[in-house]
């Protein structure tokens, strides 16, 4: 269980950290809606440590992109249609397709970067092995 959260936390906080860089050198200076944005991504670590523990036994690691996919539909969802997050930045809420798009998107980009979780955790899996 340890190297699941492990592996998955590895990956999640330089994809957060560059998130936010991104968001603060695309956004527009608003600091209210940049600190609730990268106070939200301080956690971010720790959620997909918590998700990548909660995988079935049976999905690890062979089906851990597919899981990272799963919780890139959910998080989109919540965060694209139920806190409406583009609204925050673009001053105007997107149309619905077009957020639609953005979540599977989210999604994709979710499933590559638990292909990366998947390879450390691995790594790491053999490390334990021979360590």
């Amino acid at each position: 269980m340890l190297t699941r959260f492990a592996s998955a936390v590895c990956v999640a906080s330089p994809a957060a950290a560059l998130a936010t860089v991104v968001a603060l050198l695309v956004a527009e200076p608003r600091p209210e809606a940049l600190y609730r944005l990268t106070s939200l991504w301080c956690i971010v670590p720790a959620a997909w440590g918590v998700w990548a523990m909660l995988a079935p036994r049976t999905w690890v690691p062979q089906q851990l992109p597919s899981w990272g996919a799963l919780l890139g539909l959910l998080v989109g969802t919540v965060v694209i249609f139920g806190l409406n997050l583009p609204a925050h930045f673009l001053m105007d809420s997107p149309p619905a397709p077009m957020r639609g798009l953005a979540v599977l998107i989210l999604a994709a980009l979710y499933y590559c970067l638990w292909l990366v979780v998947r390879m450390v955790f691995r790594a790491l899996a053999r490390d334990e092995r021979t360590g």
